[in-house]
């Protein structure tokens, strides 16, 4: 008796200590949360070495992505890990080796949500008794205090909103004495990234002329094998030269799966000229926030006199301009309720352009004689 009362005194203290470690991981009073209800202990208080916990990520756009609980199936819910979108855990919350069951589940937010969410408590109202969620997938996770009739006899169906669970909170010890779960409370309508601040200036950017470099573009030699006649040989050729614009950011791989994103921000784009080879200036934009690729076509060609004998090489060369700007921008989640939801996230705003093409034949090989791998035929 006495060792098993030792262990649970040491187990508690190690539950207060990790639940004060983690109890600041996020704000869950303040967000796009449906109604939240809590579920167990009915006067919870830190009088009763109970300490509360939050978990979330919504102040950075992340959503849960899985769960692990430890439950003992004639008592409760004795601790609960919360995995999420970028690969962060938090927890586990309570004490996990006191439990003699642990199942996890886990969904790709991309193409998973939460169909439904109960709790129960464990049927004398100190304790979180029970969970159970259903994916939009068909499957099913229901963990928890299934001996005690008691603790089935009412069940709390949760409000999952739109579906995107957003964290969880509680108070616990050794053990999880209440618990309960955010979710965001309406389907989103639209995304858009506002005010974005570039980790460089234009003119920083425009001394340092970084990313410009020539490249050849497509290549051509002819020999003259006629003897004692001068020839007139001509070479012409279309080409494509392709140019991107390219967004990397967080949102793209989460909401931004079902939803599209938008830019309403002025960017800073450049263009590849002759005298400034990369010119960057800020330029208005209402695109998508996606890879944009488009082909720009080009006629190159040159007309010459060949000797007898005369070997001739021909070239094709055009500027281009590589760059990868960082940016810290707003993303604005607009929700069909008419509520908003923002947050900061940084990303990198990449753009691959073209300048003019020229083209100079001559008797001798050019030692650079060759396409260029951004070339498209």
């Amino acid at each position: 008796m006495f060792t098993s009362t030792t262990k649970l005194l040491f187990g508690a203290a190690f539950a207060a200590t990790a639940l004060l470690n983690h109890a600041l991981a996020g704000d869950c009073a303040n967000g796009p949360f449906a109604s939240v209800h809590a579920i167990g202990e009915t006067q919870p208080s830190e009088d009763k070495n109970m300490v509360p916990f939050c978990s979330t990520m919504h102040d950075i756009g992340v959503p849960v992505t899985g769960l692990d609980v430890w439950y003992d199936e004639n008592q409760g819910i004795n601790a609960i890990q919360i995995s999420y979108a970028n690969g962060d855990r938090q927890g586990p919350f309570g004490v996990p080796g006191s439990s003699p069951q642990h199942r996890s589940i886990d969904w790709e937010y991309s193409k998973t949500f939460i169909d439904s969410f109960s709790l129960w408590g464990n049927g004398g109202g100190g304790q979180l008794g029970n969970i159970r969620l259903v994916l939009t997938d068909g499957r099913e996770f229901d963990v928890g205090n299934r001996q005690d009739g008691r603790s089935k006899k009412t069940e709390w169906v949760i409000d999952v909103g739109a579906g995107v669970m957003l964290g969880f909170g509680g108070w616990g010890g050794d053990n999880i004495k209440q618990g309960y779960a955010l979710f965001l409370k309406s389907q989103i309508d639209r995304i858009t990234m506002t005010d974005p601040v570039f980790d460089d200036s234009p003119e920083n950017l425009n001394a340092q002329q970084k990313g410009i470099e020539m490249q050849t573009v497509d290549s051509y030699d002819h020999r003259n094998d006629i003897a004692n006649s001068t020839i007139t040989w001509s070479w012409e050729n279309n080409i494509n030269l392709r140019t991107s614009v390219t967004t990397t950011t967080a949102v793209t791989k989460t909401y931004g799966v079902a939803v599209s994103v938008t830019w309403e921000a002025s960017i800073l784009a450049f263009s590849v000229g002759g005298g400034v080879e990369l010119s960057y200036q800020y330029s208005e934009t209402n695109e998508k926030v996606e890879t944009k690729e488009t082909d720009v076509s080009h006629t190159v060609g040159y007309e010459m006199q060949i000797k007898p004998g005369g070997h001739v090489w021909c070239q094709a060369k055009a500027k281009m301009g590589k760059s990868d700007l960082g940016y810290t921008a707003t993303v604005n989640l607009l929700l069909k309720d008419g509520s908003a939801w923002s947050w900061k996230e940084h990303g990198t705003y990449s753009q691959v352009a073209w300048g003019d093409v020229s083209t100079e034949c001559r008797e001798t090989p050019f030692s650079s004689a060759r396409r260029s791998v951004e070339w498209h035929a």
